[in-house]
């Protein structure tokens, strides 16, 4: 979400060197960002005090002129501050907005992420070609994106799709149950075998989904954040549960299909492009909770566990799937 504001500054400022501060998680994602002149990575919250020391030293010797924290948490208010920076941007959170000279408005509405980074910028004049994301790789990950795919005979299908069924949060979760009967959905009623993507963890999850879909999908091999992405810029439609796989095919381009629980749809489904989501908005909610607190199904006359996702029923998902298909999903 923060690439259209890395765009929006190179075109303000085409001959200023652009850093980049992220994780070393978040790292690989900007490996290749066409705007970018450096990438640092913070080093480990658990590190020793002398390597952060040495850290907060380097941010200060860089001699920024403009600082704009994405983030604006405790942490990465503090990192602002110690840039010196004579413009400070970040959004105006209680105590750390005194961490910026320019503290910008926290978002009261409803609109998608993109454009809440782009505030920051708007802030100092910077105004930005919109909010679409960007997500560039390496010939190495496409070549052997591509291998496997040939190899497999996934890419010989009219249709590639891919099902993204796991996450961190369990409240963000599409019951199993629900993605067993889709991946029989469609291969029996338009000719595809599904991929199905998974990240560290999921093992289990990805084991006990496909026990009785032999033959039905294909099983993504063990990838890094790169390699994954690599194979979501051959689909042509990722279908997935709320989380990172579905911002990434955003930003590839890749049409996106997400099923939205807790949080809300507007803030993480792109405006214009193929992608569409899903929710059910249930007087709980979208309540963004991480674990839902409601009691099993039939334990109470009241809302039950997590079934604002679990009334996004498969046959409503795969006519979805259909529609973004178009004409050439049998």
């Amino acid at each position: 979400m923060a690439t259209p504001v890395l765009r929006a500054l190179r075109k303000s400022y085409p001959s200023a060197k652009l850093h980049f501060l992220t994780h070393a998680v978040g790292e690989p994602l900007v490996r290749h960002n066409p705007h970018l002149d450096l990438v640092i990575v913070h080093p480990r919250k658990d590190g020793p005090w002398g390597e952060r020391l040495r850290f907060f030293r380097r941010l200060k010797a860089e001699g920024y002129d403009l600082v704009l924290d994405l983030e604006s948490t405790p942490r990465s208010a503090l990192l602002t501050l110690v840039t010196a920076a004579p413009i400070r941007v970040g959004y105006a959170f209680r105590v750390r907005e005194w961490a910026f000279t320019h503290p910008v408005p926290r978002n009261r509405s409803r609109k998608y992420q993109g454009e809440v980074c782009l505030d920051l910028a708007r802030a100092v004049g910077v105004t930005g070609d919109g909010p679409a994301t960007e997500l560039v790789l390496g010939s190495q990950e496409l070549g052997e994106a591509k291998e496997w795919a040939d190899r497999t005979g996934f890419s010989r299908q009219a249709k590639r799709v891919g099902l993204n069924p796991t996450g961190s949060w369990s409240a963000k979760l599409w019951p199993l149950e629900h993605w067993k009967t889709l991946i029989l959905s469609l291969e029996r009623d338009l000719g595809i075998k599904p991929m199905i993507f998974w990240g560290p963890g999921a093992e289990g999850t990805v084991e006990t989904l496909v026990k009785g879909s032999e033959g039905k999908c294909f099983v993504l091999p063990k990838t890094d954040l790169l390699q994954g992405a690599a194979h979501l810029a051959g689909l042509d439609l990722l279908i997935g549960n709320d989380g990172t796989p579905q911002h990434m095919a955003q930003a590839l381009g890749t049409p996106t299909l997400t099923l939205f629980g807790p949080s809300w749809a507007m803030g993480y489904t792109p405006p214009l492009g193929p992608h569409r989501s899903l929710q059910n908005f249930l007087d709980c909610g979208p309540c963004d909770h991480t674990l839902c607190p409601n009691p099993p199904k039939g334990e109470g006359s009241g809302r039950y566990h997590k079934e604002c996702l679990d009334r996004i029923l498969p046959g409503t998902v795969l006519r979805e799937a259909r529609a973004l298909l178009g004409s050439g999903a049998v």
